[in-house]
């Protein structure tokens, strides 16, 4: 495109929303080394800008503070005066890999075992974020979850709705239909439990359960179904709420339902196709 932004040359746009523009960059001097660029959209009411120049950089001086395998990691921040306003850029490691409602579209329902290792590492993620930053990711969905199959590796992606330190009269800055929580509609604060049914609905999603009655395939294993169920109760008070604990429970279940608590065979789905490259 022939575009610079600080040590990195623009190959191309891969993403556009309402807050901004994403690119694929490599480094000028190490052209192996690749980057994705988030630059913040600039808008023309001023006090909006403001808010949104704020939002852009919390989410900036948040995410250099995080070391987690299953997120982003940071590389810089920049802000350069333009006569349009102040442009944004942040400035990430670029994660490999296929978004997974990409994956599900192209193959269809992940079956159980895959499922399991999917939501192990999104678990990790939460319980770090929560448990080490008090912070709600508040926007799990399939496309913030990018999958690299080979490795078996997921990572979460995008905070820019994400609340830090949430208290009793916080609210969720946005969240995507689906897998919006219902206390957010509601006006309540973002709590952790409000992840988990995100996460949930992931779960329900991956393995092509019905969305509108809210129920996990028939063919899935009962105790990993009865384990997935309260994760997408309407009221959070009878949702878990600790990612950690969730992560131990599933390993616990992994090891009866499979014999084992890990995964190391091909990515499979519920169709019985193998993921191929």
């Amino acid at each position: 495109m022939g575009r610079s932004i600080g040590s990195y040359e623009i190959v191309k746009l891969i993403g556009e929303g309402t807050f901004g523009r994403t690119f694929l960059g490599k480094h000028i001097i190490f052209p192996d080394v690749k980057a994705c660029l988030k630059e913040a959209k600039i808008f023309e009411d001023a006090t909006q800008n403001k808010m949104y120049e704020n939002l852009f950089r919390e989410e900036a001086e948040v995410i250099a503070k995080l070391q987690h395998p299953s997120l982003v990691v940071f590389r810089d921040y920049l802000e350069v005066p333009s006569s349009h306003g102040l442009t944004q850029i942040l400035i990430l490691n670029y994660v490999e890999g296929t978004p997974l409602d990409d994956l599900v579209g192209e193959f269809g329902p992940v079956n159980d075992m895959h499922l399991c290792w999917i939501l192990d590492r999104v678990l990790g993620a939460l319980s770090y974020l929560q448990g080490r930053w008090q912070i709600i990711h508040c926007d799990i969905k399939p496309g913030n979850i990018i999958l690299n199959v080979p490795e078996h590796e997921a990572t979460l992606v995008d905070l820019g709705l994400a609340a830090i330190n949430p208290v009793e009269w916080s609210k969720a800055k946005g969240g995507t239909p689906g897998y919006l929580p219902p206390e957010f509609g509601m006006g309540l604060p973002p709590i952790p439990a409000s992840d988990i049914f995100s996460l949930g609905k992931v779960a329900l999603m991956l393995t092509g359960g019905d969305p509108l009655k809210s129920t996990f395939p028939e063919d899935m294993d009962p105790r990993l179904r009865d384990f997935l169920d309260p994760w997408i109760r309407h009221d959070p008070r009878e949702r878990p709420d600790n990612p950690d604990k969730l992560r131990y429970d599933l390993a616990q279940l992994r090891v009866q339902i499979f014999g084992q608590s890990t995964c190391t065979e091909m990515f499979k789905f519920r169709n019985g196709k193998e993921w191929t490259p």
